[in-house]
């Protein structure tokens, strides 16, 4: 920790970078993965229900796939506060905290999401390299980017400032070259066979 009597320490909480999340441990496991734990600072709420004060019911982990650091796959392990209503009229009875860091039931941060989806506009790379450097499925990593993918194309904003749109010529050749090259090749196979 940072100084004596300190709950968290600063400077981890600056580099993670995660508003009401503070930094607890950093450690590596045994997939060479690097494995964040944190937790928020949260002290009270209310029963989303009801609105009465809730108690606090401990805190349960939450894995989350965070943007790579330091070329090794990143997890977010997040101790998720647990809530009980205290009302006994209300159907709620145990609750969790929500935070900006990931939606309920998403195995990506918001932040990691946002990574992948910008990395594919505009790096030349593929789902598959970047659910890689997330450590998991290219089906699981495409489905988390897929929908930050289509709101970003559904922004009629993204075109603002947009005068005239072309085509790399060099890319047009090349496939063009490539296409003559394998028509070529399918050709003389067929005089071979035929001869």
């Amino acid at each position: 920790m940072c100084g004596a009597g300190a709950c968290w320490c600063a400077r981890a909480d600056a580099i993670f970078d995660v508003p009401g999340l503070h930094v607890l441990d950093v450690e590596g496991d045994s997939d060479d993965r690097l494995i964040v734990t944190a937790e928020s600072d949260q002290i009270q709420t209310g029963c989303p229900s009801c609105g009465v004060v809730a108690a606090s019911h401990g805190r349960r982990p939450r894995m989350l796939r965070d943007v790579p650091c330091l070329g090794r796959v990143t997890m977010v392990r997040w101790l998720k506060r647990m809530w009980r209503c205290r009302e006994p009229a209300c159907p709620v009875r145990v609750f969790s905290e929500t935070h900006d860091i990931a939606p309920p039931r998403a195995v990506l941060t918001g932040r990691a999401v946002r990574w992948a989806t910008d990395a594919l506009a505009h790096d030349d790379t593929t789902v598959s390299a970047l659910a890689r450097h997330l450590g998991m499925d290219w089906h699981t990593g495409w489905n988390a980017i897929k929908i930050e993918a289509k709101a970003r194309t559904n922004n009629p904003q993204r075109l603002s400032g947009v005068k005239a749109l072309g085509v790399d010529e060099h890319i047009v050749r090349h496939e063009a070259l490539l296409f003559r090259m394998e028509v070529g090749d399918l050709r003389r196979f067929a005089v071979v066979a035929v001869g």
